[in-house]
């Protein structure tokens, strides 16, 4: 199958082509930089997804069946500081894409979405996909009107549109420069006995969803015989003191962690019920907590040496 996956300097879309392309599948990546590992079998184009004419010329090229959507602006920090930019590279591009990928004939666009952004501070947790949705962050905003978008563009075009909407997403190889990411910017951290800052109070909860996981999601979602809007998690709150205490235990770290100030944008609690995802798609988690830190942390480790 010819596929098109967007974001791959990314960590989930680096996940996601070294699944495809091991499958067999005719892969084309694209993103603005170079990918952060290497993977063979594949075509990989360097573009900024902003460039309307560029993503046509690309994706007419590539004639892909499925397009992967995951390249974005990612942080929630970013967006509360640079909403354009939020609006530019999560909404617009999106929007673009979604058309030439239909004016190409690609019969199924898997957007990758957000879980723990949109639906703001939910009355009910796990939230499920029948829960309101009310970003408080610019991030979460741009999710979900990019989501509204891709509708009109299935209505409009026949071309199937699919939303995988994970939780927070970790594992091996995820960036620990950025702003997002917290286990691996923690685990990478303690690798080098460096201290590791908490903002607030620790007690925020997160749903932490492995990366193999959420690539068994999106591949689900492009193989479905329709397309649907689902949320990817565990189900489970997890602290970010819990988050600590486990890296520390797998890094042999024992510095107390430094407390800092809360972050503009940032939730107190947020689960997801992924019943949906199980009747419409056959997923459930398959990666503990527990065995996912040990896994992340042994690579990172790994490649540190």
């Amino acid at each position: 199958m010819r596929v098109l996956v967007t974001g791959t300097s990314g960590f989930i879309a680096g996940h996601l082509v070294r699944r495809l392309a091991a499958a067999g599948h005719e892969v084309t990546g694209v993103d603005i930089a170079e990918p952060r590992r290497s993977v063979e079998g594949w075509r990989d184009v360097r573009l900024d997804l902003r460039d309307d004419e560029g993503v046509v010329r690309v994706v007419a090229e590539a004639k892909p069946e499925v397009v992967y959507h995951l390249a974005a602006q990612a942080s929630v920090s970013v967006s509360m500081r640079e909403p354009r930019l939020d609006i530019e590279t999560n909404v617009i591009a999106s929007l673009n894409l979604a058309r030439a990928a239909a004016e190409a004939g690609a019969r199924r666009f898997v957007f990758t979405s957000s879980g723990g952004a949109m639906f703001g501070a939910p009355e009910i947790v796990p939230a499920g996909d029948d829960t309101p949705v009310e970003p408080r962050s610019y991030y979460g905003a741009s999710k979900a009107s990019a989501e509204k978008y891709l509708q009109i563009v299935e209505w409009e075009t026949g071309m199937t549109v699919a939303s995988v909407r994970p939780a927070n997403v970790y594992g091996p190889y995820q960036d620990p420069h950025g702003e997002a990411g917290v286990v691996a910017i923690f685990a990478q951290r303690m690798l080098r006995g460096e201290p590791v800052t908490i903002f607030g109070t620790g007690e925020d909860k997160r749903d932490y969803v492995y990366v193999d996981d959420v690539v068994e999601a999106q591949v689900r979602a492009a193989e479905a015989p329709t397309g649907e809007m689902c949320v990817i998690g565990t189900g489970v709150e997890t602290s970010t003191r819990r988050i600590f205490d486990l890296l520390a235990q797998n890094c042999a770290y024992e510095r107390a962690p430094v407390m800092g100030p809360e972050r503009a944008g940032d939730i107190r609690r947020i689960a997801l019920d992924s019943a949906k995802a199980r009747e419409v798609w056959g997923w459930t988690p398959q990666v503990s907590l527990e065995d996912g830190i040990a896994r992340t942390v042994e690579i990172f480790r790994v490649e540190s040496t």
